[in-house]
């Protein structure tokens, strides 16, 4: 029985003020203490708590408590004991309900297909590693339309052009006018990652080694894809960053001198920008590198107030979110010290990913380092490779505006 599970049934029972109290003076503890305290799976009270056991077993209620698990944990589990059963489904549920149970997840991977030498993990892994990769990722983390595309390709329509309304004097025909309509297609782009875990690791079931292995896999898959999605050009293997959607218009070179007044006034092109575009401003949000955050959270007025640095503290800037990445580059232009600044309505930034995260490791494959190859059977080591599939697409590129040349430092 999970702790939800026992939770709900205990303070169905005991969830009236005066029975708390009575349970609180006779055991030391209330029953939601207890609850609390195992969320974290710590007891602080080991007595109390052995007594609320107790109470429990005199209820006829049998089982044990489930701390919660950090988001990411069972798809690192998942991949571990894939990786230790050379990507075998029904080995991998069978290590995985012995060393953690029969849970979603080992039902998830007994419930996998094989297909082209490769694993399909099913949605429930997928979904937990996006979900994690969130707050990871500055272009995820500002809340762009995310959509399923399980086919691999996605026409979204748009509407390209309204129709126009006309004055006309008396007796006259009404113009005829209509709208026009367009689309966006998103096409899968495949990204890849290799990592070379130590076996000895793979064999461990603490919760160090799974966060680990979680790490690794979030780190490979989220750091790429948040380059892609701000500054890939869009080539046929690549999605196009949100800086090549941007319109020549919104692509604003910044004042070259340095000061207060300056760096507002370029803030404000870029909101104009979209203002001049029409956009619905839904949910505008800005990015940009750590130095210019640094930059503007520090600069200060004439009367040596911090200029933004309180309302930054607070997560926005002129009330809109933002979010920084070492992605956006601090070495551009000719002087190679330029970075970039952006400012865009999310609500127009869609991301079409496949919904199946896909999982291979071999024990005796080779693998390049960069400079050497690397032989995982004599290292005594496993070699995952998950790919993803995904792309992104604006649904107005009006959308998005990019201050060039930013020397704010």
């Amino acid at each position: 029985m999970t702790k939800t599970e026992l939770e709900q049934m205990i303070l169905g029972i005991f969830q009236g003020p005066v029975v708390q109290d009575m349970l609180k003076q006779t055991i030391g503890v209330s029953l939601r203490d207890v609850l609390a305290s195992r969320e974290t799976g710590q007891i602080t009270q080991p007595s109390p708590a052995a007594n609320v056991e107790f109470l429990l077993r005199s209820l006829g209620m049998t089982g044990s408590f489930e701390p919660a698990q950090p988001k990411g944990t069972l798809a690192a589990r998942m991949v571990k004991v894939l990786a230790a059963t050379k990507c075998d489904p029904t080995r991998a549920a069978a290590l995985y309900k012995r060393q953690w149970g029969d849970d979603i997840a080992c039902k998830a991977l007994a419930a996998t297909d094989t297909a082209a030498g490769g694993v399909l993990i099913p949605e429930v892994m997928a979904t937990e590693i996006i979900e994690l990769l969130r707050p990871m990722s500055a272009v995820r983390r500002l809340n762009p339309v995310m959509v399923p595309m399980n086919q691999g390709n996605m026409h979204i329509p748009k509407m390209a052009g309204g129709a126009a309304a006309s004055y006309i004097g008396e007796n006259a025909n009404i113009p005829r006018t209509q709208p026009d309509f367009g689309e966006v297609i998103a096409q899968a782009k495949k990204l890849a990652a290799l990592v070379a875990m130590s076996n000895d690791l793979l064999r461990r079931t603490d919760a160090g080694s799974e966060t680990m292995v979680r790490d690794d896999l979030v780190a490979a898959i989220g750091q790429r894809s948040d380059l892609a999605f701000i500054r890939d050009l869009g080539t046929a293997a690549t999605p196009k960053g949100l800086r090549y959607w941007a319109p020549t218009a919104n692509v604003i070179a910044a004042n070259g001198t340095v000061n207060l007044a300056n760096v507002t006034t370029d803030l404000g092109k870029l909101m104009l920008a979209l203002l001049n575009g029409n956009v619905r401003m839904l949910r505008p949000g800005w990015l940009f590198a750590p130095r210019t955050y640094v930059y503007l959270t520090t600069v200060r007025d004439a009367n040596g107030n911090y200029a933004f640095r309180a309302e930054m503290l607070a997560g926005t800037l002129w009330g809109f979110p933002y979010a920084m990445t070492t992605q956006i580059p601090t070495n551009l232009g000719a002087g190679t010290n330029e970075s970039e600044v952006y400012f865009v309505d999310f609500a127009d930034v869609v991301i079409a990913e496949a919904t199946t995260l896909m999982i291979d490791s071999s024990s005796e494959a080779a693998y390049h380092d960069g400079s050497t190859v690397i032989a995982a059977f004599s290292m005594d080591q496993t070699v995952v490779r998950s790919i993803i599939e995904h792309d992104l697409v604006m649904r107005h590129a009006e959308s998005v505006a990019v201050l060039t040349a930013v020397t704010w430092q």
